[in-house]
């Protein structure tokens, strides 16, 4: 026999009745914290946070252990728990504030803030702060610390200053210094209801409570209509055997006797003496019957066993206004219960409580009834204060159909205090909300059934304000002997709360919360929906998926932030938004992408593709800044380009992919060739991202001579891939797809540590020492390539002024300040710089006079018709011309034949490389060439 283990105590704390006497505010400097609390365990476990922080702390078991504590010594500040025997924390507050010796001191009251007014009653007994239970323990201390700081402040104030509201037909009065502290309960309390931003983490949660919820209302609906405790008993066991995590059950009453009756048992496990008998006359026969008859079972509580159970189960009173009327035990799947799952065993109880006593009710009212006509206004009256403290909603009406009971329950749901519904016609406060005033209530109480028990039914009821609420009714008839109906008894439950949960959810799952929008799920359905259309299965009509991407959406979020961004959604959302009419279909399906769906003929997508990129490529205001967003729309057909919706939305995802590289047409048709495209290219990118790995790459060199001397004056190192399948692949095939996909920064660098070990190595082979050209990307152009060059040049021993770094003329013309940074740092090791390709580019001469490089390389493009084309001609003469103006050595790439050497000659360029010379061979032929030609290649 055990309970579960609390948290171990300090023994610092003291009670509250055995508290010093001289702990005074402000006596010594020290802080004097009372903290009043019914749970022995909880209020240990407050008293450690708060000593550990240096306070001093008394302990009391009840509100009114807590008031006489503080008449008897002042405290500093007073921290109580709102749910109490003898005195809750309310009055506690209430009282303090009243005490004209003790106003001052702050009260923080400790609440679940389940309901709204439970915080608007804290708020009007005069609490100065709430902390939500389970807190953290750092908020808490900073919380106290806080208003200690600002009790001078508070208290030298003469105005009061705040606000009036009313709330279930009560006017509050809510000062200035708490008025931050309603508005953020109920921020909370609307978040815990609205919020479903994290639908994925919450999924398992929600069905749960879900299914807590129905079985909760199944149980409501099969109890209200009960009326023997025996029905109640085995009604409420065969439900909550429903329950997730519920293996068996036992629900035992109080006999008149004050000994508990086992009513029912579902798989419970009961070996012990219990049996179904009453306990025994000496006294309870558990654990469990021990708490309750003692008291301190005033709630849910879970037991590791007892006498009668060996495995974990919940015990819950059974408890109304009244009184305790007995105890559910539950044998549970785990040992610990989350805060729902006691909330909702409370609910449970509460339901059974009520069941119960509404079956002794009835039982007692249809003994009197028998016996004792004359008091039957007596039994009326405790049926009113019964019903008055049932969470249920209970209206009692007359053969007339006017409404003689209105309990709180009704009061709080329907808006109408109890005093202004008695005595009106049902129809008149009961509005249900068809036009029709009390609709199907109003008829059953002006024609009642001859027989027949309990009636149920559901709907919205609108409330005095004129808000809606759900509600499930249960309704039974009180008759007379000669069996005319005496009075008309609803009973119900308010679901109003469960259903916006379920709207909102339904809403959220389906349309996007940013543009309102229509999701990728519904964007789904429709397309089905268009699929099924008379003229689309005749084959008259075709179903079209229009993806729209706006593609500078992401330049506008890097550059401005997030909110830019979607404010520019939401705007592209509205100009879309309105061609959602006529079959037309219009949606958010991704992060940066919408889609339109329609049934047409091709012209029809095609027009529909123009005027959506007319409306998108008008400017976007942001402020008083105008944006474009450049969208490109992909088209796909259905049945041409697949039979689902899957891939119709892929073929038009790989069309707006072609229409965004597309600098004139920004709209394009599926064609199967994309997906052609993008695989062969998908298999290309994954074969070279191993080639580094599987050693494939290779460099081959093509030797450089001076055209005055014809000797061997450099190599240009050049990179190719020994692909396993197609052969060897030239630099032009994957060089791009390298630089696209980052993947050059890690050949580049391969290649140059490569090279300069090939060089290095010739010099060890006794050859001329010449210097080895290196190609460098516009990627690999950075800061980083300075640190890269010297790393390897004292890896390799190569010495810096035999190795010569080629970069192209648009890459080093992307950020010419950058590039003569970092092109002066290279020079500063003695390393040479050529321009290669130069006059395919678009130089701007004012920079490139700056450039501090060595040499011009003049493309082959203009070599090659040289002899035949004058233009040609004209354009090697003027690179010549102006290199040579700027000091710079020029080399000629691609000489292929004599007589374009000899042109070149003439016309002063000063080397030349190409097929005349030799071609790109390997380093060992590279080796043999220069050993056999050292003393001149060129021979004229």
């Amino acid at each position: 026999m055990s309970r579960l283990p609390a948290p171990p105590s300090t023994g610092r704390a003291t009670a509250a009745h055995g508290a010093d006497g001289n702990a005074r505010r402000g006596g010594d400097g020290s802080v004097d914290i009372l903290v009043v609390e019914d749970s022995a365990t909880q209020a240990q476990y407050l008293a450690q946070i708060l000593e550990q922080a240096g306070y001093r702390v008394r302990l009391a078991a009840n509100g009114r252990e807590g008031l006489a504590a503080a008449r008897a010594a002042a405290p500093t500040l007073i921290v109580s728990d709102i749910s109490m025997p003898e005195m809750d924390g309310f009055t506690l507050c209430q009282e303090v504030k009243r005490d004209s010796a003790l106003h001052d001191v702050p009260v923080i009251l400790l609440t679940s803030l389940s309901s709204l007014y439970d915080v608007i009653k804290g708020l009007d007994c005069g609490a100065d702060n709430f902390l939500r239970k389970p807190f953290d323990n750092e908020y808490l201390l900073g919380r106290i610390r806080y208003i200690l700081a600002n009790r001078a402040l508070r208290a030298s104030e003469r105005v009061q200053m705040g606000m009036r509201i009313t709330l279930g037909g009560q006017t509050h009065f809510i000062t200035a210094e708490r008025q931050q502290i309603f508005d953020l309960l109920i921020s909370t309390y609307e978040e815990a209801i609205q919020m479903t931003e994290q639908l994925k983490a919450q999924q398992l949660r929600i069905t749960n409570s879900y299914q807590s919820l129905e079985g909760l209302y199944k149980i409501a609906e099969a109890l209200n209509p009960v009326l023997t405790e025996q029905a109640v008993g085995e009604l409420a066991l065969e439900r909550l055997l429903d329950f997730p995590g519920v293996l068996g059950a036992s629900l035992k009453l109080c006999d008149a006797e004050g000994r508990l009756r086992l009513i029912a048992a579902r798989d419970f496990d009961s070996g012990g003496a219990g049996g179904a008998g009453p306990s025994s006359p000496s006294g309870p026969c558990c654990q469990c019957e021990r708490l309750l008859m003692a008291g301190e079972l005033t709630g849910p509580e879970l037991m590791v066993s007892c006498e009668q159970v060996s495995r974990p189960h919940a015990c819950i009173p059974l408890s109304t206004g009244s009184g305790t009327r007995g105890v559910l035990c539950l044998m549970t799947t785990d040992v610990r219960l989350g805060e729902e799952q006691w909330q909702l065993l409370t609910t449970v109880g509460s339901q059974i409580a009520v069941a119960v006593e509404r079956a002794r009710l009835y039982g007692s009212m249809e003994a009197q009834v028998k016996e004792r006509t004359a008091a039957w206004q007596g039994e009326r009256k405790l049926l009113s204060a019964v019903v008055n403290t049932s969470g249920a909603l209970v209206c009692v009406i007359d053969s007339a159909s006017i409404i003689r009971l209105f309990n709180p329950a009704c009061e709080a749901a329907l808006g109408w205090s109890a005093q202004a519904a008695v005595g009106r016609h049902c129809a008149e406060v009961l509005r249900e909300d068809d036009g029709k005033g009390g609709g199907g209530l109003a008829a059953l109480c002006a024609n009642p059934p001859e027989h027949g028990g309990p009636a149920q039914f559901s709907g919205q009821w609108r409330s005095r304000n004129g808000a809606l609420r759900a509600i499930i009714w249960s309704a039974t008839w009180l008759r007379h002997a000669d069996g005319s109906v005496d009075y008309f008894v609803c009973t119900g439950v308010d679901v109003t709360e469960l259903r916006g949960a379920e709207e909102k959810l339904r809403y959220m799952s389906r349309f996007d919360a940013l543009t309102g929008l229509p999701n990728r799920l519904v964007m789904r359905d429709r397309v089905r929906q268009l699929q099924q259309q008379d003229a689309v299965t005749a084959g008259r009509q075709q179903v079209g998926l229009l993806l729209i991407k706006p593609e500078r959406l992401r330049v506008i979020a890097e550059s401005l932030g997030l909110d830019a961004e979607q404010s520019m959604l939401r705007q592209a959302a509205a100009r879309l938004g309105h061609r959602q009419r006529g079959g037309v279909s219009v949606g958010r399906v991704s992060e940066r992408t919408f889609a339109v769906a329609m049934a047409g003929s091709a012209d029809d997508f095609a027009n529909m593709a123009r005027q959506l990129l007319a409306e998108l490529s008008l400017p976007f205001l942001l402020g008083d800044q105008e944006l474009h967003l450049d969208p490109a729309i992909g088209i796909a057909l259905y049945p041409n380009d697949g039979d689902d919706y899957d891939a119709i939305y892929q073929g038009a995802d790989a069309a707006m992919r072609r229409a965004m590289s597309s600098k004139t047409e920004r709209y394009e048709f599926y064609k199967p060739s994309l997906n052609q495209d993008a695989q062969a290219r998908f298999q290309f990118e994954s074969a070279l991202r191993g080639a580094l790995e599987r050693h494939e790459l290779v460099l081959h060199y093509q030797v450089q001579a001076s055209v005055c001397t014809g000797e061997i004056i450099g190599v240009e190192s050049l990179v190719r891939w020994q692909h396993p399948e197609k052969g060897l692949i030239g630099p032009g095939l994957f060089i791009p797809l390298a630089e696209e996909t980052g993947m050059i920064l890690a050949i580049g660098e391969w290649v140059l540590r490569c090279a300069c070990e090939q060089a290095v190595a010739w010099q060890r082979q006794g050859l001329p020492a010449v210097p080895v050209s290196v190609n460098l990307s516009a990627r690999q152009f950075s800061e980083h390539a300075v640190t890269m060059v010297q790393s390897i040049l004292a890896e390799t021993g190569l010495a810096p002024h035999l190795l010569e770094l080629e970069l192209t003329e648009s890459a080093s013309m992307e950020e010419p300040e950058k590039t003569i940074d970092i092109l002066r740092q290279i020079k500063a090791m003695g390393v040479k710089v050529a321009i290669d390709d130069f006059g395919t580019g678009y130089s701007n001469l004012s920079y490139l006079k700056r450039f501090p490089v060595d040499k011009l390389k003049l493309d082959q493009s203009f070599v090659r018709d040289i002899t035949t084309d004058q233009h040609d001609l004209s354009i090697a003469r003027a690179v010549i011309a102006m290199g040579h103006g700027l000091g710079l050595t020029v080399i000629a790439e691609g000489v292929e034949t004599v007589a374009q050497l000899e042109l070149l000659a003439e016309n002063g360029c000063d080397e030349v490389q190409g097929y005349y010379l030799s071609r790109p061979i390997d380093g060992a032929a590279c080796a043999r060439l220069m050993a056999a030609h050292s003393p001149g290649l060129i021979r004229r």
